[in-house]
């Protein structure tokens, strides 16, 4: 009997051992996912927290990214045959527009001199049915008597309204017009008007804007250190959709930032600059050299924080302006060239400072513009908000 009892207890004995053993691997198992799931709960309690400090904004480099990206960046007519679009036909010209949008650029500008040109007319026509089966849009570049030539047209009306028949035409490509070195000089002697905005004052053509179809949009091309600047505000800020802004000083980028805050404050348009990634005729004459890498990243940093789009201007296979098509998402890229823009700036000063100790160097043009705009910069940013209409703190640049 005892013997009998004895076996019953050891038998009990053993299969609680046993029974113990299989449970607890699971019991384990389910303390090490209860703390996971604490553990997630915890992270997402921290994330929310931190999400409702921020105003429920979406991270700092969520941000930088979407911002780069969504900057719009044209392309004026390329020295690259192969994407001088107007010029392509058929299918080599599908290919190049599938291309240049692949690179990132949404809007493509170039001349046309008549719009009662057949061979132009077809040409513009043909680039826009391609382009209508994209979404790259086409902006359509008039030129000022101070580079038209003796085919180019002035009929203001007459453009307006095939403008007007382009917009219906082909409304998902045709995003409208420039006219180039509006509040600029001309340099030429064969035309009686000193400054292009003269000769558009004189040919009526803010009269004739008022007929232009809301969706035809009007980006006058326009300079920081252009001639009567207030005249383009009053009399034609009404019909501009944005503007193409220029500079003639685009070797010194130190004031850049305020030249651009100021043009938005007085306009309150949409700005698209103008990247120089090559020399420009007028530079190559005074002996300049190309604008240097850093220069161009320099300006590249400034504008896309600045402005709301880039245009870059003949050279779209510059390694850096490529570079930035590829890498203007990337962190470290934008860290790069922000660091590019604070060695350029501090040469430029450096390089002032030295000028203004020797008597003997004057004051450039480019220098006494950019003393314009750092005046008027902080002129209007200490004034209060309700006295930053008025007129006084932007006069200089306006006259």
């Amino acid at each position: 009997m005892n013997l009998v009892v004895s076996v019953i207890f050891l038998c009990a004995s053993i299969g609680s051992f046993l029974f113990i053993q299989s449970v607890l691997p699971y019991t384990y198992l389910f303390s090490i996912f209860s703390l996971s799931l604490n553990n997630h709960e915890i992270v997402q309690k921290i994330n929310a927290e931190i999400s409702i400090k921020n105003g429920n904004n979406i991270s700092e480099t969520s941000s930088i990214k979407r911002t780069t990206r969504d900057t719009i960046v044209g392309l004026w007519t390329p020295m690259n045959a192969s994407f001088a679009l107007q010029h392509l036909k058929g299918e080599e010209q599908e290919k190049a527009v599938d291309t240049l949008l692949k690179r990132g650029h949404q809007e493509y500008y170039y001349v046309m001199n008549n719009f009662e040109d057949p061979k132009s007319v077809k040409m513009t026509e043909d680039l826009l049915e391609t382009a209508n089966k994209t979404n790259l849009k086409i902006i359509i570049i008039l030129l000022p008597p101070s580079e038209g030539g003796p085919d180019t047209s002035y009929d203001w009306k007459g453009w307006i309204k095939y403008f007007n028949t382009l917009e219906k035409k082909y409304a998902r490509s045709f995003e409208g017009f420039t006219i180039d070195d509006f509040n600029w000089i001309s340099t030429r002697i064969d035309t009686k008007f000193k400054n292009n905005i003269d000769f558009m004052e004189h040919s009526g053509l803010s009269k004739l804007l008022e007929h232009k179809g809301k969706d035809v949009k009007f980006y006058p091309t326009v300079y920081f250190e252009g001639r009567k600047t207030g005249i383009v505000v009053k009399k034609y800020n009404n019909f501009i959709d944005g503007l193409v802004v220029a500079s003639g000083c685009y070797y010194n980028v130190s004031s850049l930032e305020k030249e651009l805050t100021v043009f938005t404050e007085i306009f309150k348009k949409p700005i698209r600059y103008v990247i120089y990634p090559t020399i420009t005729y007028n530079y190559s004459k005074q002996d300049y050299n190309p604008p240097t890498d850093r220069l161009i990243k320099a300006t590249l940093s400034i504008a896309s924080n600045s402005s709301d789009g880039l245009i870059i201007w003949r050279d779209l296979d510059n390694p850096v302006i490529q570079e930035y098509m590829n890498s203007r998402d990337n962190e470290q890229y934008l860290s790069d060239i922000s660091k590019s823009k604070e060695l350029q700036i501090s040469d430029e000063n450096r390089e002032n400072t030295t000028k203004l100790s020797n008597p003997g160097h004057l004051h450039t043009s480019c220098e006494n513009w950019s003393k314009k705009y750092n005046e008027a910069y902080n002129n209007w940013i200490n004034l209060p908000e309700q006295e930053k209409e008025e007129e006084e703190w932007k006069r200089k640049i306006l006259r």
